[in-house]
């Protein structure tokens, strides 16, 4: 009897490896002080689809015989951006909680920052420093990185999934369905 494949354990080695890709691009950014660089977003942006483009074209190519749906493509996409949000989350907890507290007042004081220089009014920074003072504790800050790396995973696997999914020629190739449940 064949044994069923998950792709939750398939794709767990993927995960772990752009989770550490991720963890070890941080750890950079914060030796540099470039934490706040709001100019960083594309160079990271850009990094992460290659590494997910070749993550995801060895997972079709070690595990699917070099074929791939672009449905199956995204799925597996997402949950290796899962695993690697929840590294990263585990990452961003212990620096906001034991590396660098002072990392919190940083970002509120960059946050107040760029709302003055929009011109927001006084009372609306004082508010807004209000409820971003609450929400800034380091669960939180790691609970909110898992889901922007998700959402952003998923963004990512349906772009970078057109260019991976390959099918195969069902005149040539013999087509093996898995058992439906």
């Amino acid at each position: 009897m064949e044994e069923k494949r998950s792709i939750w354990k398939e794709t767990l080695n993927y995960g772990i490896i752009l989770g550490l890709i991720s963890v070890g691009l941080s750890v950079l950014t914060y030796m540099f002080d470039l934490t706040f660089k709001t100019w960083l977003m594309w160079p990271m942006m850009l990094i992460s689809v290659l590494v997910l483009f070749f993550l995801l074209r060895s997972y079709r190519d070690h595990y699917n015989n070099g074929y791939i749906s672009y449905g199956k493509s995204v799925g597996a996409g997402v949950i290796i951006n899962l695993y690697a949000a929840i590294i990263a989350a585990i990452f961003v907890y212990v620096l906001y909680a034991f590396i660098d507290p002072g990392l919190v007042d940083k970002s509120l004081a960059v946050a107040e920052e760029r709302l003055v220089g929009r011109g927001v009014p006084d009372a609306a920074i004082e508010k807004a420093m209000e409820v971003q003072a609450k929400m800034m504790k380091p669960w939180f800050t790691a609970m909110m990185s898992i889901i922007n790396g998700v959402f952003m995973g998923l963004i990512l696997s349906l772009i970078v999934s057109l260019f991976v999914m390959k099918k195969g020629n069902p005149l040539l190739d013999e087509v093996e369905e898995e058992p439906q449940q």
